[in-house]
């Protein structure tokens, strides 16, 4: 009796049915490249961008784009626990009077969105935040210019292309941008400005990513956020990418130094602190609530 067959098609779509979630790059190794982009803001002043005291708010999970199953983020506790081991490392202080600086993270997947709606000569939300998640904002300034003149040019919509004839590091970012990423952004705000003003004044940013590719996210999170740490509150020109290690997803640094903090414990208007943090949400995730 002839033994039966699979025919590529049925094959594959075997190989779909018992591998779920999107596919890993890293088969053969638990390396993974990180991107790093630090930027200070001319707000920035010597006494808040050195390490000094601080108060952290989690943003919380961030999935936008197209949806797609079988990765489970870390908890966020986990996330938090690593967040806080960083900023320790680097010298900063958790605070829990008046700080220095209030730092909001936020942290998940950005994808593209293939459903979002183009408006003729804009470049889309999703697409600009994808950009601006691996770039400067000299650079990200430059790339978007750059598919506008383009589009205006041509008519051609290159929302979801990679626009030609950028070099270098330009070319690279937006090679970057066109993949799924593994994402924190780390922003740290000036305390007294929200406390006497109520007013959010960025102090400083670092943005941390890996392609969704690297690894599940739990693996992935922890050791990306252990690379930023010499990059808080600092400014880089370039854009840096270094080599980190996945982590077992069991890895724990140990329990929060401090519990979730409440904003009237820091005397700060809770529904200034959800708006804060919802606005950072739309920025980096590039999706308007």
């Amino acid at each position: 009796m002839k033994p039966s067959t699979l025919t590529p098609l049925a094959l594959a779509a075997l190989l779909a049915a018992v591998t779920p979630g999107p596919a890993r790059a890293n088969i053969f190794t638990n390396n993974f490249e990180t991107t790093i982009v630090a930027e200070r803001t001319k707000e920035a002043t010597d006494e808040l961008t050195k390490p000094t005291t601080y108060v952290a708010f989690d943003g919380g999970y961030v999935e936008a784009g197209d949806p797609e199953s079988g990765d489970e983020p870390p908890p966020a506790a986990q996330v938090r626990q690593s967040v806080e081991a960083a900023l320790a490392a680097q010298g900063f202080e958790e605070s829990g009077k008046v700080p220095k600086l209030l730092i909001a993270y936020h942290w998940g997947v950005l994808r593209i969105d293939t459903l979002q709606i183009h408006v003729p000569y804009e470049v889309r939300q999703n697409l600009s935040a994808r950009i601006n998640l691996v770039s400067t904002q000299r650079m990200d300034a430059e790339i978007e210019n750059h598919i506008l003149d383009r589009e205006r040019g041509s008519g051609e919509n290159l929302n979801v292309s990679a626009p030609r004839f950028l070099t270098g590091e330009l070319e690279s970012v937006v090679s970057k941008a066109k993949r799924p990423r593994i994402f924190v952004v780390v922003s740290a705000y000036d305390y007294q400005s929200l406390f006497e003003r109520n007013v959010a004044k960025l102090i400083w940013r670092t943005k941390l990513s890996a392609q969704e590719t690297s690894g599940d996210m739990a693996e992935v999170i922890p050791p990306m956020i252990a690379k930023g740490t010499g990059y808080f509150g600092t400014d880089s020109p370039n854009v840096v990418a270094v080599e980190a290690t996945l982590e077992a997803k069991a890895a724990s640094l140990g329990a929060p130094t401090s519990p979730e903090p409440r904003p009237e414990t820091y005397h700060l208007d809770p529904a200034s602190m959800a708006k804060l943090l919802a606005h950072g949400r739309e920025e980096i995730s590039g999706e308007s609530k």
